[in-house]
């Protein structure tokens, strides 16, 4: 009946697509209809595409269907080189789906050489090539780029990079059997598949890609990153290490802008990473090795903003904290260079905090330079006046609640007053030991809090500076008042149930927990910073650990610290290509 009904319908018709752009031979690939597909081959488009950008053997390869593919191969294998919408060629499909018997059919295929189709012809050529160490690299890249620029439909996601997706490696290995020119295919970032499984912690894939093409290890991708570095950024330790199997030395491990390493790991907050590098000896080398622009990885780590990392470098002994890059600035410098002091975000001033307590020095060569000595009161910039009020009408609703409570606690004291005389008045719990402790505590607090309202009352001159300094006056009083009305609840509370022992035993304990955690978020504000005693610069660590938890700094492995932070003028770069890769199909 097909083929009575295909010798009856015109030419034309045989190729006519649906509402869907799919054509008569889309729906008997998809069906597996063998028969049906060999009558229509003769007469149809086997390079006909629907509105999804798919051809008869995109649908055959999603389907499986073995022997369609067979026949569709064998008429016109050029669909095997161009993509869909998804950028994903058939290749990429039979990969996704899992199925290696449809990929070897699909790699046994013969390159297309029909003439008319000179992007195929040239890709053919390309994947024909033999291995890129033993031809040279540098014209296949050349040619690879043209044929990016002029014939983008012909590329599109890497079947070897989808294989490292989805960590096949059987299918890697059939690749370099069938076709080790697919290798070669980049990325939209210019990058190989050692890049990708690196960025995908894919450990095997990296093993196996080093083994099969050594020198991929130092190929760049279009930003100048090699695929260590990749792997520095995503804190993947154990591609690291493999890599450093292979190539020894760290030194030739170099970006574009001249960075090893350490200094990129620096830089993207790579904890795991730093402390790997920080722990080998024989990358003693790197600590202060500096980049292009004469930037250490102190350097980089404080530009960027990274605190886990300046807490490790600066209490390394081998870390020289003087050190200047190109413009004459040290890490400190560079830190204070576009900090304000009140408007400043935690984590930036948690950067200078760790470089002031590990007492890194300013640039005396800076001073000299920029005339700071002479000119730094006309380099200041007034405070932002309506932030600073907004600011400091928060403190003044704070205290005003504070005095408010504690007001009327001093009135309602536990346990009541004496109603008889000669103690008419009195209260009932004056001779207990935790009530004499609610008194003063609830004191200070109302005390206090008065205190800093009279401060703040200061804020309504319309004078930047003068706001800013009773912002500063009014902390420390603000802060006393809220530390010591929880501790005067903790009292009052303790001192009416003495009677039940757990219960009064629970109640101190809740408070005193409060009390320590509250006074350490106190600590970090007031930090003995640049003191060598050993026991208060482990006290500060502490401090400035608590600090970067808080302020959201903490890098963990396994892909976060591609998340950068960087000044306006930095090098965003890398951070936006890593999510360019190549994405997991759905």
């Amino acid at each position: 009946m097909v083929r009575a009904v295909i010798d009856f319908v015109p030419d034309d018709l045989i190729s006519l697509a649906n509402s869907c752009g799919e054509t008569p031979l889309h729906i008997a690939a998809r069906a597996g209809k063998t028969g049906a597909v060999e009558l229509l081959l003769p007469r149809a488009k086997p390079r006909d595409t629907d509105s999804s950008g798919n051809s008869a053997l995109h649908e055959a390869v999603r389907n499986s269907r073995y022997e369609v593919n067979r026949r569709l191969v064998s008429k016109d294998p050029n669909p095997l080189y161009h993509q869909n919408n998804e950028t994903k060629s058939p290749w990429c499909i039979a990969i996704e789906t899992g199925d290696l018997e449809v990929l070897k059919l699909l790699l046994e295929a013969p390159n297309p050489v029909e003439t008319g189709n000179l992007d195929s012809q040239i890709l053919a050529i390309l994947l024909g090539a033999p291995n890129p160490v033993e031809t040279g690299n540098l014209d296949l890249r050349m040619l690879e780029f043209q044929l990016r620029v002029m014939i983008p439909s012909v590329f599109g996601m890497s079947p070897a990079h989808v294989a490292v997706t989805y960590q096949k490696m059987d299918m890697l290995t059939e690749m370099w059997k069938k076709k080790p020119g697919l290798f070669r295919l980049r990325d939209e970032g210019y990058g190989t598949p050692l890049h990708f499984a690196a960025y995908t912690n894919y450990l095997n894939g990296v093993k196996f890609l080093i083994d099969k093409i050594p020198l991929s290890a130092l190929e760049q991708d279009e930003e100048g990153y090699l695929p260590i570095h990749i792997a520095c950024m995503m804190d993947h330790v154990r591609i690291v290490e493999e890599l450093l199997r292979q190539w020894p030395d760290p030194v030739e491990f170099r970006a574009r802008g001249g960075e090893n390493i350490l200094q990129v790991s620096a830089r993207y907050g790579c904890i795991s990473t730093v402390k790997y590098i920080l722990k080998s000896p024989k990358f003693d080398h790197l600590i202060n090795a500096r980049n292009f622009d004469g930037n250490t990885p102190l350097h980089l780590a404080a530009l960027h903003w990274q605190p886990s990392i300046l807490l490790l470098l600066a209490r390394d002994g081998r870390v020289d904290l003087k050190l200047l890059n190109n413009g004459n600035m040290t890490a400190l410098d560079v830190v204070e260079e576009d900090i304000k002091e009140t408007d400043a975000p935690l984590r930036k001033k948690i950067t200078r905090i760790i470089l002031a307590s590990a007492g890194t020095p300013r640039s005396g060569e800076l001073a000299i330079r920029r005339g700071i000595s002479r000119s730094l009161g006309n380099e200041m910039q007034p405070p932002e006046l309506d932030r600073l009020k907004e600011e400091a009408n928060t403190r003044m609703v704070v205290a005003a609640l504070v005095a408010a409570m504690t007001f009327a606690s001093g009135f309602s004291v536990p346990g009541g007053y004496n109603s008889s005389n000669p103690d008419a008045g009195i209260a009932v719990l004056l001779h207990k030991a935790m009530y004499n402790v609610f008194v003063i505590c609830n004191s200070v607090a109302m005390y206090s809090s008065i205190i800093a309202l009279v401060i703040l009352l200061w804020t309504q001159i319309n004078d930047p500076y003068v706001v800013e300094n009773a912002l500063s006056k009014s902390r420390l009083p603000l802060l006393v008042a809220l530390a010591a009305m929880p501790l005067a609840f903790m009292a009052g509370v303790y001192v009416s149930i003495t009677k039940l022992a757990w219960l009064a035993i629970v109640v101190l304990v809740l408070g005193s927990v409060a009390l320590c955690i509250i006074l350490s978020f106190y600590l970090l504000l007031y930090i003995p910073l640049g003191q060598k005693h050993p026991l208060v610069r482990r006290f500060t660590d502490l401090i400035i650990v608590l600090g970067i938890s808080m302020s959201g700094s903490v890098t963990a492995g396994g892909g976060t610290a591609g998340q950068a932070t960087t000044t306006p003028g930095a090098h965003r770069g890398a951070d936006h290509r890593l999510h360019r890769r190549s994405e997991i199909p759905d």
